[in-house]
């Protein structure tokens, strides 16, 4: 068994025991928003990671040692690799993140044999290319449009399934008005030449001013329509708009909403706008998936709206940092609801509320037994074709990835990986709760967990690549704080940043904030005081007090090693002075005193 980390590390796990075989730790040279990795890939004896940092990994799969790393996403001012590598035909195929910062798109195939790169397409069409009169002006070069969750591939007609995200900026419609192609868009790829060409596309979303872009991963299928089969693909967004299409010429067959919607025909506002859901509502990337038995599709999704508020109607584009005119909004506690509708009807056939939000996706057996999960932590077994409860369990941590099934040596599993995740933190579960993977050996109550104890945490950025240690830069300089200062912003930290950045600074789904890569980045007190200010936390950037933000400082400064200045007694300023510049904070770990 194949584990990523979300800093591009991968875990080579017995697949019965849940023993480790082998690691291979990755450290980023920077992440530009917030860590996570969404799967590996397999062939040829490789494993296949695609890292923050936008490089192309391969692994031998049987010692993890690294064959070749090569440069992927070009952009790397924007943009980011968190979905996981698709292999098909000897190709290795990703698309990039970095929508909510102002790149452009790129969906790229690589050899697999050493990395090269074979074709790129953008999914934002350039002057000249059909599609490009969709966007005003140059609102077309920091476009969004972003391939960041996965794919789908129909081996028998060469055909690429892409899904391009949101527009930018994200939240401002002021400059794009329009169809912005191929943002918010199920778009099929000719891929049997050299380079892809379109062969159809359906615009799912216009005028997307809530950043709903369409998460879900495609998933083809055969169901029965009108008493014929016929091949279909279906896809979700986050405004929680479910759709079935034609795979072959992109015809609707049927289209629902499954999620509340109200006020996404509203931009955002200065003063604030009410929307249902929000960007973390919806349906998210897991998606859904088919049931041949029942010809239903099973997808969960989320209920939870938000407000919504704009800083500026015209944002201006910065090189890494987010383009989106507004900070996002603040997650509610949200609802989930697993969801089973009719193939041939589009009907519904039976709804189950779920007590959190539902991100997990959902996987149906040839038993007609469907598991699903929410970010409460909870796994859960319906009966497919009644949508009767039969089983729960919980987990003790969120759950937000997909459940998969496998076989070893006669006996049946589930696996999947459990852990706070980021901005999806639900208020039940302590943020010091660590990532692992869990296994239930079916017929029986026994459980198999991986734990993180004695090897390389999912949750941490580890350090040095392929396993090389560094010693990490020591932090020059000292700095005014107090021991009360260290406390307060303990409390704020923890509440406020933990559940990104990791009860120990190690970093979950956002940065590490101590360690070899964070002193790498060799910033200066007055440098982290400005990021730390002006953009955290991520939901509403600047939020806090200035005495809060100076005390997380202290907390921060001293977790880095950085010693007190003079006897102590002088309190982190609440302002920047140039005597900060001087203080350059390195990688080293030290344990607060409170």
């Amino acid at each position: 068994m194949y584990v990523s980390t979300p800093h591009g590390g991968v875990l080579a796990l017995d697949a019965g025991s849940g023993k480790l075989r082998w690691q291979a730790p990755y450290n980023p040279a920077y992440v530009l928003l917030f860590a996570v990795s969404r799967g590996v890939g397999l062939a040829d004896g490789k494993v296949i990671i695609a890292t923050q940092d936008c490089r192309v990994v391969a692994l031998d799969a049987a010692t993890g040692k690294s064959m070749w790393n090569e440069q992927g996403c070009q952009d790397t001012s924007n943009s980011w690799y968190s979905m996981a590598a698709y292999v098909y035909k000897n190709r290795i195929i990703l698309g990039t993140g970095g929508g909510d910062n102002g790149n452009i798109g790129l969906v790229s195939a690589f050899s697999i044999d050493d990395g090269k790169r074979l074709w790129d397409w953008q999914t934002i069409p350039g002057p000249g290319q059909p599609g490009h009169e969709t966007w005003p002006g140059d609102s077309w070069k920091h476009g969004g449009g972003a391939v960041w969750s996965g794919l789908a591939i129909d081996q028998d007609t060469d055909t690429l399934f892409v899904a391009p995200g949101n527009p930018g900026p994200d939240f401002v419609l002021n400059g794009r008005r329009g169809e912005n192609l191929y943002t918010d868009s199920l778009v099929a790829l000719d891929i049997s030449g050299e380079t892809p060409k379109v062969k159809w596309y359906y615009k799912i979303l216009e005028n997307d001013s809530h950043d709903d872009d369409p998460a879900m991963i495609p998933v083809l299928f055969e169901g029965q329509v009108g008493g014929q089969s016929r091949p279909l693909v279906a896809i979700g967004d986050k405004a929680g708009n479910f759709v079935i299409l034609d795979r072959t010429n992109g015809a609707v067959v049927h289209r629902l909403a499954l999620s509340k919607q109200a006020g996404l025909d509203t931009p955002p506002s200065p003063e604030g706008t009410d929307a249902c859901p929000n960007h973390g509502g919806g349906i998210e990337w897991n998606g859904g998936t088919y049931d041949p038995k029942t010809n239903s599709f099973l997808v969960p999704s989320t209920e939870e709206c938000a407000t919504w508020k704009i800083t500026t109607d015209d944002p201006q584009y910065i090189p890494g940092q987010p383009y989106t005119g507004g900070p996002f909004p603040t997650r509610r506690k949200g609802t989930g609801v697993l969801t089973s509708i009719d193939v041939n009807t589009g009907e519904l056939r039976w709804r189950n509320p779920l007590p959190y939000p539902a991100e997990g996706g959902v996987l149906v057996t040839a038993t007609g037994l469907a598991f699903t999960s929410d970010v409460g932590g909870n796994v859960y077994a319906f009966d497919a074709a009644s949508g009767h409860e039969y089983w729960r369990n919980s987990t003790g941590s969120a759950v937000v990835g997909p459940i998969s099934a496998y076989s070893h040596n006669g006996t049946e599993y589930l696996a999947l990986v459990v852990g706070q995740a980021g901005n999806q933190q639900t208020p039940n579960l302590p943020s010091s709760q660590g990532s692992r993977v869990i296994a239930y050996r079916l017929g029986n109550a026994q459980v198999v967990i991986n734990d993180t104890t004695g090897q390389v945490a999912l949750a941490n950025a580890p350090n040095g690549k392929g396993g090389e240690s560094e010693s990490p830069p020591k932090s020059e300089g000292s700095a005014p704080y107090t021991m009360q200062q260290v406390a307060q912003g303990s409390d704020i930290y923890a509440h406020q940043c933990a559940a990104c950045h990791g009860a120990t600074l190690q970093g979950i789904s956002a940065p590490a904030l101590t360690g070899p890569g964070f002193g790498r980045s060799h910033l200066n007190a007055s440098q982290l005081r400005t990021v730390v200010t002006q953009t955290m936390p991520l939901t509403a950037p600047g939020s806090l007090k200035p005495g809060d933000y100076a005390a997380v400082m202290a907390f921060l400064l001293s977790y880095d090693c950085v010693q007190p200045a003079g006897d102590g007694q002088e309190p982190f300023p609440e302002k920047d002075l140039p005597d900060l510049q001087k203080v350059e904070v390195g990688g080293a770990t030290c344990t607060p005193k409170k």
